[in-house]
């Protein structure tokens, strides 16, 4: 979703990607992929979503690449900055996966002190890797807790404060995504930004509606629905409501 925004909002004109334009069960970008094939958005390079991984845990790990299996037999080499060799023990091919060390990243935690020190919930993907991985780092946070919370239970750190460059307090950041354990994904308002974005007005329409008109993340959380929209979906990933999908009809 916020990658097909900035491209959407025409402020990417180059990307390098696994999935970009697809929203999972909901169905390709109608934005995304105009911007593509009209050539106004290229495709750098394309690998996997376990390929970018491995890229984060690379730079990590301060490692130039890292061999893998993954990604052979497929046609992503047409773009891909990875490189198949022969394995000098075995004979077979490897592929070698580049690091990545990306100029910053974003990271939406569950909860953080005020010099950085972050806690996870759930699985973490790759924020451990990528927070290592970056060259700059801004953790956004559910809350800003006591740094003695932290010291009460220090393994809960999933990223530590020397990682961090800055720290954001937003409750509900993650919207229209989920944040596991708080609140499950707005479907209703992912509907709204596929229908919208089928055409260029419908874009131009959303973008000026929900991030050009307001002038804080507070008053966006209003228009989506405010605190009663939230408790909702608070209420659905804790399995006290229904899942209501736009995308299926039910």
């Amino acid at each position: 979703f916020f990658i097909d925004i900035l491209i959407a909002g025409k402020v990417v004109d180059k990307v390098e990607c696994a999935y970009s334009f697809g929203h999972e069960l909901r169905g390709l970008s109608p934005a995304g992929r105009r911007a593509v094939e009209s050539g106004r958005v290229k495709v750098a390079a394309e690998i996997s979503n376990a390929g970018f991984q491995w890229r984060f845990k690379a730079a990590a790990m301060g490692l130039p690449f890292l061999p893998a299996r993954i990604m052979l037999g497929t046609d992503t080499f047409r773009f891909s900055s990875a490189k198949i060799v022969e394995d000098p023990f075995s004979g077979k091919p490897l592929c070698l996966i580049p690091a990545c060390y990306p100029d910053f990243a974003v990271i939406h935690v569950h909860r953080c002190d005020k010099y950085g020190n972050a806690q996870i919930d759930g699985i973490e993907i790759e924020d451990i890797d990528l927070a290592r991985a970056a060259k700059r780092l801004i953790v956004t946070t559910e809350k800003i807790i006591d740094e003695e919370e932290v010291r009460k239970d220090p393994g809960r750190t999933a990223i530590p404060y020397f990682l961090v460059d800055a720290v954001c307090e937003v409750k509900y950041g993650s919207h229209p995504g989920n944040m596991p354990g708080l609140y499950y994904s707005d479907e209703e308002h992912m509907a709204e930004w596929l229908r919208m974005s089928r055409t260029d007005e419908g874009v131009r329409e959303y973008l000026e509606k929900y991030i050009l008109s307001v002038e804080s993340f507070g008053e966006y959380i209003q228009l989506v629905g405010g605190e009663e929209k939230m408790k909702l979906l608070e209420r659905i990933e804790s399995l006290e409501e229904q899942l209501k999908c736009p995308w299926t009809g039910s």
